[in-house]
């Protein structure tokens, strides 16, 4: 793909992404994408089979792109994970509601859409990878709760990242920092 063209995808979908976030996945049509992103109408249908892959990529991208995996493997521990979801949160509740707003859209519609679904859960089982792993290595080190099994450690540290962050988003006097402080102390037990 040239680089122009790359641009102009790109530009769709972080529109596409805002539009989602505003106005909820029912609502976004293409024609309010490409005038977000200040392109032809056209635009869309060459880069996008239709408004649910413009959509769905959108949702994806802002999900990888908030929760970098890359980030993610590069950490030592499930300690250094804890405070890099805690920036995160920090990061979102500053002010930042797209991932938030994204997410619980990407999340209903992936109850309606298989394939959107898939693509969802292969990020969420790559971050659990990560966070097994992590798990592992502690448990083998004897720094963190070695009781359960480093997938199960994962999927509770990933659920419960997700729960705190939408709690956070509903409720903004939540001190999501205390949360974290506790989740530490059960992982440490």
């Amino acid at each position: 793909m040239k680089r122009s063209t790359t641009a102009t995808r790109d530009r769709l979908l972080r529109a596409a992404g805002q539009l989602i976030a505003e106005f909820g996945w029912g609502r976004v049509t293409t024609r309010s994408v490409a005038e977000r992103a200040g392109l032809p109408h056209g635009a869309v249908s060459y880069h996008f089979s239709g408004k649910q892959e413009l959509l769905s990529d959108a949702a994806v991208l802002v999900f990888e792109q908030a929760f970098p995996i890359a980030e993610l493997e590069a950490l030592g521990s499930l300690e250094d994970a804890l405070a890099l979801m805690e920036r995160w949160m920090e990061e979102a509740e500053s002010g930042d509601l797209l991932v938030a707003e994204v997410g619980v859209e990407a999340i209903l519609e992936s109850s309606r859409d298989p394939v959107l679904r898939e693509r969802v859960d292969a990020l969420l089982r790559s971050y659990r990878a990560v966070l097994a792993e992590l798990a592992r290595r502690d448990a083998a080190a004897g720094t963190s709760f070695a009781g359960a099994s480093p997938q199960a450690v994962a999927t509770l540290i990933a659920a419960a990242a997700d729960g705190l962050f939408l709690h956070a988003r509903l409720d903004p006097e939540l001190d999501s920092a205390a949360a974290m402080a506790a989740l530490r102390s059960l992982l440490a037990g």
